[in-house]
């Protein structure tokens, strides 16, 4: 392969560089695509630095990366939170239409790390960061239940829109410690309702996704609102979005009280609601997530502290990484373990932030989380 040394046109602090740059001996010194940050890092490459290729591959103009998986989530949190905070925006439906893609995309490109965002990413307003994970949530197991592309855009678009008939309102109930006063009570039955008027005022006629929006409270044995159906009187996308509604609610936790462990919160959803929530649907719901979703902590049968990175084709057997050696020193880097091992099988579920660990997600899933 041809080589020869770096052209100092070729190269400048605060951009990235456009091939791999190795020394004479062949090491890699930088990456494609990694940014250049200081003088100190030009100068070592100009006084070092070889490329290795061809002179059009150097003089191709350099293409960032794709934004990986988790960036798309955080962007599409970032998006929903613009478009629905716009009164007037001048195409809701082209604007939401493009949040779902990015939450299809990061779903399909690596559904372990949309799964794990869930849990670890807390950061910014919970009105939309519930909104998309449950989107996603949404999204993976429409996708396990081969919903029709149409059906499964709508149920995903009912998702991320589910609470714009209360949106100024939401922030503030999540901060809310005890009984809702009687006015936000009446708010919280009546935005359904106000939020297909919502939807329609914004141009949005899919019946699909308006029932999903106005049915997401009703419940199987009658008991919810606003208008008391009973089983399959609620349209499946309704059912659906119930369940990934309560599951990511419980998940994320309150101001005045800490996140249900995913686990619990799974286990709440098949015992506790099955005659208010679609039984049949959540036993689908729970072995799409997992009986250990992405991003649970664990402690594993040798003793060490362990985050779940990946289902595993049998649910009680995700794939971990740990974080601690087992006698619960911290490892420089997480350690990738099989959940077919024995000794690195599930124990039990930890509460990683009570044990004060804490968990870089681009360490564990690499590049397709990076933000």
């Amino acid at each position: 392969m041809p080589r020869r040394p770096i052209d100092p046109a070729e190269i400048m602090v605060g951009q990235p560089l456009r091939f791999n740059a190795y020394d004479a001996r062949g090491k890699l010194l930088m990456r494609l695509g990694q940014m250049i940050e200081s003088e100190g890092q030009l100068e070592k490459l100009l006084e070092h630095g070889i490329f290795y290729g061809s002179e059009e591959e150097c003089r191709a103009p350099f293409l960032p990366p794709a934004p990986s998986p988790l960036a798309l989530v955080l962007e599409a949190r970032e998006q929903l939170q613009a478009l629905l905070t716009n009164a007037a925006p001048a195409d809701f439906s082209g604007a939401l239409a493009a949040i779902v893609e990015q939450v299809r995309e990061a779903c399909r490109r690596n559904p372990d790390v949309a799964l794990a965002s869930i849990l670890l990413c807390r950061e910014g307003p919970y009105g939309t960061r519930h909104a998309v994970n449950t989107a996603i949530a949404c999204q993976l197991t429409g996708t396990a239940m081969a919903l029709e592309p149409a059906e499964l855009a709508a149920t995903v678009s009912a998702a991320l829109t589910m609470n714009i008939g209360m949106f100024e309102l939401h922030d503030q109930l999540v901060a809310l410690e005890g009984p809702l006063s009687d006015d936000q009570h009446a708010a919280v039955r009546a935005h359904c309702l106000l939020g297909v008027a919502r939807l329609r005022d914004h141009g949005i006629t899919s019946a699909a996704w308006l029932n999903a929006v106005r049915d997401h409270h009703e419940r199987a044995d009658g008991s919810g609102y606003p208008g008391g159906k009973m089983g399959e009187e609620i349209g499946r996308p309704a059912r659906l979005l119930a369940l990934a509604d309560v599951y990511c609610a419980r998940v994320s936790g309150r101001d005045y009280r800490p996140p249900l462990q995913p686990t619990l919160a799974l286990r709440w959803l098949f015992l506790n609601e099955g005659a208010a929530l679609d039984e049949r649907l959540a036993r689908l719901f729970i072995k799409t997530l997992g009986i250990y979703p992405p991003g649970t902590g664990v402690r594993l049968r040798s003793g060490s502290i362990a985050m779940v990175i990946q289902r595993g084709p049998a649910g009680h057997q995700p794939v971990v990484a740990s974080l601690t050696t087992h006698d619960g020193l911290r490892v420089g880097a997480p350690i990738r373990r099989r959940g077919d091992v024995e000794m690195h099988q599930v124990s039990e579920v930890v509460d990683l932030a009570a044990l004060g660990i804490e968990a870089d997600m681009a360490a564990l899933w690499g590049t397709d989380a990076h933000a």
